[in-house]
């Protein structure tokens, strides 16, 4: 079974601003903000990301649902009021259990202008699961979104001001005794290391579950415990997500036809693709397109 080489995630070349029903971003490469380099919450109730890592540090806030996050070989389950954050270099993905109403507010930063802090923060262990019980956290989000958003008089240095006030409160918190430290990561099997990688490689919306099985010399019944067990869907669950979160990046960063991309996913038609994703995404797949290069 293949093995898959995560993503590089690289940081933003030039400012954007990226707004929709179920996202709103802001790339922020700016000069005067030059440890920030983006912020944005997401609604996508089916959220899933792919495997992936990054030379800078990430900051990700669950505000409502139910998110089970993997970093290295640690699997995290994240609730509704929890932050944690991802180190550079890094191998990490998350999905969300597609149900539950979700929205994560993220922010990608870099550290090297900031030197007094930088070794805190690499220095960040593998409990890194925190409470934001005074919602401290969600606060300083709001506002340093409002601040970019609306670029009012002085919404530079604000927003600088609030970033730097939140990187002390991040470290206060996983100092302070609210710290969720009895709540250890699980350790992923190799066998569920291997199925997601996997299908991570292979995505495809045509996979035969037993075939994979047989693959990973384990019965279906089996795997599918075991992968439900640890990410708390199913691994057809797991295939839609991906087979979703495919669909929207081919649509959002290429000029691929919708056909095109529904053949690559293995549907049997552009029809049948055009009903999955309506389905899901609430639009079909030319609207999905229209509705992000509008804004």
């Amino acid at each position: 079974m293949a093995e898959s080489k995560p993503e590089k995630y690289d940081k933003p070349h030039c400012a954007s601003v990226v707004v929709s029903d179920t996202e709103m971003r802001f790339e922020l490469p700016f000069a005067d903000l030059d440890n920030m380099l983006y912020i944005g919450i997401n609604k996508t109730e089916d959220w899933t990301v792919r495997t992936h890592y990054h030379d800078h540090f990430e900051l990700c806030y669950l505000d409502q649902g139910q998110l089970t996050y993997f970093i290295d070989k640690s699997i995290y389950h994240i609730n509704q009021g929890e932050l944690f954050i991802t180190k550079p270099g890094e191998r990490h993905y998350g999905l969300t259990d597609g149900i539950s109403h979700f929205r994560l507010y993220y922010l990608g930063f870099k550290l090297d202008m900031l030197r007094a802090i930088e070794g805190e923060y690499y220095g960040i262990g593998v409990d890194r699961v925190i409470m934001d019980e005074d919602y401290q956290i969600k606060r300083m989000f709001d506002q340093i979104i409002g601040e970019v958003r609306n670029k009012r008089q002085g919404s530079t240095e604000m927003a600088q001001g609030l970033f730097l006030q939140l990187l002390a409160t991040l470290l206060r918190l996983h100092l302070d005794r609210t710290t969720l430290g009895y709540k250890k990561p699980k350790i992923l099997k190799p066998m569920i290391i291997r199925l997601m990688d996997y299908l991570q490689v292979e995505i495809r919306h045509d996979h035969n579950i037993e075939d994979i099985a047989e693959k990973l010399h384990i019965s279906r019944s089996h795997l599918a415990r075991a992968f439900k067990s640890t990410t708390g869907m199913t691994i057809g669950e797991y295939i839609r997500n991906l087979c979703l979160d495919k669909a929207k990046y081919q649509l959002r960063e290429t000029d691929k036809s919708v056909s095109v991309i529904g053949e690559e996913l293995r549907f049997i038609s552009i029809h049948t693709f055009s009903i999955f994703f309506k389905h899901y995404m609430g639009m079909s797949p030319l609207e999905y397109r229209k509705l992000l290069r509008a804004n």
